[in-house]
């Protein structure tokens, strides 16, 4: 499946809950960013474990969600499911439509241990300078990410300093990595580099963290905007809590 141009192998274990797979080879052999696993749930209607492309496992991955979601809802014939995650997140899904899909990513975390970071910095201007990349915000969206705010996304090589960023000396589980910029009609157009993945058309956590930030900065006072990524756009808001809607399909 795919959400907005995100793509998965989605694995349902929950007749075995078995985990044994090459979680490398699978994500190479199918060109997908993720490979997702659903086992059974005791607190939720099922447990979501997501693996990147390079064999590692995080916590967060809102289209997958969106996916899941959608898949378990067609399973039971409703408009609700829940999705619980290693970090003992419970995420709420929501169908509003055909193939749109609301997820309630939870609250964003914002103190310099919650990202986390190595050592106490200010996460709304983090002391982090590569080539013309500088001064990024950290938010946590149940996984730990980067945004830099430029003026033309498409002029920065990502596929150059993504590594670089995903990687610093700052942050002891690595960082997802987006580059952002806010239009005059107050949607946010974002490049991402995923850890343990590399670019991908979208990123829903990035989509929530670059919005967050661009609040935080004061950039924007909406409580709505569309983050446009090269895979989709993706409707986030946050009041309180942080929910992404969105389109979710078939490979």
């Amino acid at each position: 499946m795919h959400g907005t141009g995100n793509n998965f192998v989605i694995i349902d274990s929950r007749s075995t809950n078995s985990l044994s797979w090459h979680y490398r080879k699978i994500a190479n052999q199918n060109s997908c960013d993720q490979v997702i696993v659903i086992t059974n749930s005791e607190a939720a209607d099922c447990f979501m474990r997501i693996y990147n492309a390079d064999g590692s496992e995080v916590e967060m991955c809102g289209n997958a969600a969106r996916c899941v979601g959608y898949l378990i809802m067609s399973e039971k014939s409703t408009e609700y499911a829940t999705i619980e995650l290693i970090n003992e997140r419970i995420l709420e899904c929501f169908k509003v439509g055909g193939r749109s899909i609301k997820v309630n990513m939870g609250k964003p975390l914002f103190k310099w241990h919650e990202i986390p970071l190595f050592i106490e910095c200010n996460t709304l201007c983090l002391p982090i300078e590569v080539e013309m990349l500088r001064d990024p915000v950290a938010v946590n969206i149940g996984n730990p990410h980067i945004v830099f705010f430029v003026d033309n996304i498409s002029e920065i090589p990502l596929q150059n300093l993504g590594p670089r960023l995903e990687n610093h000396i700052l942050f002891p589980k690595k960082v997802n990595v987006s580059i952002a910029k806010i239009e005059k009609c107050g949607e946010i157009n974002l490049r991402v580099w995923e850890r343990g993945t590399g670019i991908t058309a979208s990123c829903g956590s990035a989509a929530c963290a670059a919005f967050v930030a661009s609040v935080l900065r004061k950039y924007l006072t909406a409580k709505q905007t569309s983050v446009n990524s090269p895979g989709g756009n993706l409707l986030v808001e946050w009041a309180d809590d942080v929910f992404i809607t969105g389109n979710v399909g078939f490979l």
